[in-house]
């Protein structure tokens, strides 16, 4: 595996980097830190890059460094086309507009990018609990298949989440909330991709939950990734279109938005991307 990090010198940059050292060291990854210079004035590249080799050398890595100079998203988006697996970032950037939670580098930058990118906000010490989002539409084995990769590198445990939308007052008094074995027996996309994805972490020796939720997606998501303790989500990121949204699921997009705990959004590969500059020039 060979993973993009980016360093901004910023303390959730260094959170991001402490994080991805973690699953880079579990693939013994290749690991490249990148830093954009946006003004010349205020080159600390070296103070940065120094700072983020000796947090991946906790982990016995040794990175290779780039440095690039310009706009921070478009030359990060640039980079990214080069053969790497995976892409991480703090949750914002130091741009000159900083945005509280998911800030406007690191937003316009997964919206681009066409490979799985990891998003860390807080420090996070540990990873060896996942939770992985199970929807219904045609792309959702290609995150399940990713989250199994990743699940197997590094030993994890793992519960599979799914969430119906609630049943309407009227009609609970008839016992329609389903159970997670009653959801199971029924043949639909979401079932056969929940029972798929656990035979194939069975076959690796790795033991999954499977936790069903009703309600509204996003928050029943965020419910049970906090209340759990997990250290990780992986959730696709296709989905519904909009101006705010329109490479970001509507619900990746809130999940992403509000969580403290590192979201890991996987994109689906015959998903069609708008140009970088394009995406650049959208005001939102």
């Amino acid at each position: 595996m060979k993973i993009l990090m980016c360093a901004d010198g910023s303390k959730i940059s260094e959170n991001a980097i402490y994080f991805g050292g973690l699953l880079a060291k579990a693939f013994d990854a290749e690991v490249v830190v990148l830093h954009v210079i946006e003004n010349p004035k205020f080159d600390n590249s070296k103070k940065i890059l120094k700072n983020a080799i000796g947090i991946l050398e906790k982990f016995n890595i040794k990175p290779k460094t780039k440095t690039r100079r310009g706009q921070p998203e478009l030359k990060i988006i640039d980079e990214a086309k080069k053969n790497y697996d995976l892409i991480v970032l703090g949750s914002h950037g130091m741009s000159s507009i900083k945005r509280f939670l998911f800030g406007d580098v690191a937003y316009r930058i997964v919206q681009c990018v066409e490979i799985p990118a990891l998003i860390v906000r807080e420090r996070r010490n540990k990873l060896r609990k996942i939770l992985m989002c199970c929807g219904g539409s045609k792309y959702s084995r290609e995150v399940m298949n990713f989250g199994v990769k990743i699940a197997r590198a590094i030993n994890a445990e793992v519960t599979l989440l799914h969430v119906l939308p609630n049943v309407p007052e009227m009609f609970r008094s008839f016992g329609i909330d389903e159970t997670v074995e009653q959801f199971l027996k029924i043949d639909t996309p979401e079932s056969r991709i929940l029972k798929e994805t656990a035979k194939l972490l069975e076959k690796n020796s790795i033991g999954a939950n499977i936790e069903l939720r009703h309600g509204f997606p996003p928050e029943e998501i965020l419910k049970e990734a906090e209340g759990g303790d997990y250290d990780m989500i992986i959730i696709g990121s296709h989905g519904m279109f909009g101006v705010r949204r329109f490479l970001l699921g509507a619900v990746a997009y809130k999940v992403v938005q509000h969580s403290r705990i590192p979201c890991l959004l996987v994109k689906p590969k015959k998903f069609k991307f708008l140009s970088s500059l394009a995406a650049y020039k959208i005001r939102f």
